[in-house]
């Protein structure tokens, strides 16, 4: 972003914005429902960890396989229409899922292609949504907007749809999903009425989508902040993959909880990521954005060997709310960065390979996490991530602070803002 740029004359999001926030929110909500659903729903037809772990790896395989062209795609069409058309397919996907639940026909295999298809939806909806963000928010308000979106998206998805969900699973299994298909229309509508000045109609690039993607693999790979941040994250999102994969079956065999355990249990997450947003600006200024980021990789390292060791209720509420506040602070700072540092003419294709990285090695961690549960227990899940993110810290830590001091001065990154 040019030094060159005229103060900021206002700090009010405009109402653009608040038509996306209502959109996010509305699907977040039924995001919640399904997130604790979908696991109670694979557990009901299948105990074999392996195959419980294939669903997410169907939910994180299109990250891998389809976010560099994806990329290219929302760099070469309207942003928005991809938005709100990504979203009614998934509306429609839920629905048939609803009816297959409510006809008894639905089986593991069906639920693993529409949790396929759903994601295919999902890379598209969610790449286009944070490069659409800076056509209708002003760079100066970027930390503002994230951190609005993340803590609706808590609270409605976390905080408010995850127990609503086990609890609906519970009295009738279709019941979230049918939710969700509602939600999802409701969103798109709201998306598709949201006018901007200067619609994005498409880059003016003629060149191939494999030259497309080259240019955005080459801008982050020189890029060296950009780059040692997402190979980082793409370490962090393969090792919490290992336990989350199998946590619903983790839940019920080590601590002896039910559904509505379950949604409770990961209700809990919700709460940290809250008072990451409340404590995440003090966190920064105190230590700095890029030493806030090395805290927070710590931490996740740290707080693994906790459902490892102390497989018990009260633990795991504690590594989950303390590994949702260090959450919270990791996202709101390196999202903001990469809305400010990459150009928006490039946001798609580069985005894409950063998502590539940082994402796309989740459907490597849900394989092998059903592998290590299977072979050697569910309680091994966390141990192993443990490990691995202490090695990937101790190798990344120092180029990422050493790069942080050119690209992350203070007045260029601001801390993340509070969500209050």
């Amino acid at each position: 972003m040019s030094a060159e740029q005229p103060p900021a004359t206002t700090t009010r999001l405009p109402p653009a914005f608040w038509r996306q926030f209502a959109a996010s929110t509305t699907s977040n909500l039924g995001d919640g429902l399904v997130g604790a659903a979908a696991p109670l729903l694979a557990l009901s037809l299948t105990n074999d960890s392996r195959m419980i772990s294939a669903v997410s790896f169907a939910a994180m395989l299109p990250w891998l396989v389809l976010s560099l062209p994806a990329g290219v795609f929302i760099d070469r069409h309207d942003r928005q229409r991809i938005m709100t058309s990504a979203n009614l397919i998934r509306a429609a996907l839920f629905g048939v899922l609803a009816v297959a639940i409510v006809t008894e026909v639905v089986n593991i295999w069906l639920l693993l292609l529409l949790v396929l298809l759903l994601a295919v939806c999902e890379v598209l909806f969610d790449m286009s949504a944070q490069a659409f963000l800076p056509a209708i928010v002003d760079d100066h308000l970027l930390e503002k907007a994230n951190g609005r979106l993340y803590a609706a998206e808590v609270a409605a998805n976390s905080f408010v749809g995850l127990p609503i969900g086990a609890w609906l699973f519970v009295i009738a299994a279709s019941a979230p999903f049918g939710l969700q298909a509602v939600a999802l229309a409701i969103a798109a509508l709201l998306l598709s009425s949201i006018k901007i000045a200067r619609p994005f109609a498409g880059s003016p690039v003629s060149g191939s989508y494999r030259e497309s993607f080259t240019t955005g693999f080459r801008w982050l790979w020189h890029h060296p902040l950009l780059r040692t941040l997402a190979l980082m994250l793409g370490a962090a999102n393969m090792c919490h993959m290992f336990a989350q994969s199998i946590f619903a079956k983790y839940v019920r065999d080590e601590l002896g909880l039910g559904p509505r355990g379950f949604g409770l249990l990961l209700a809990t997450a919700a709460v940290g990521s809250i008072l990451g947003g409340l404590i995440g600006a003090r966190v920064a200024r105190w230590l700095g954005p890029s030493v806030a980021i090395v805290v927070s990789y710590t931490m996740f390292a740290a707080l693994e060997v906790i459902p490892a060791a102390v497989p018990e209720v009260w633990a795991v509420v504690v590594a989950g709310t303390l590994m949702a506040v260090f959450g919270t602070v990791w996202n709101v700072i390196t999202v903001s960065l990469r809305q400010r540092l990459i150009p928006q003419e490039l946001f798609g294709r580069v985005n894409s390979v950063y998502r590539f990285i940082g994402t796309g090695t989740s459907a490597l961690g849900a394989v092998l996490g059903g592998q290590i549960a299977y072979y050697f227990g569910l309680r091994a899940t966390y141990a192993a991530s443990a490990v691995l993110l202490g090695i990937v810290l101790l190798v990344g830590a120092p180029p990422l602070l050493r790069h942080a001091r050119r690209y992350m001065a203070p007045e260029r990154t601001p801390a993340p803002p509070s969500i209050t």
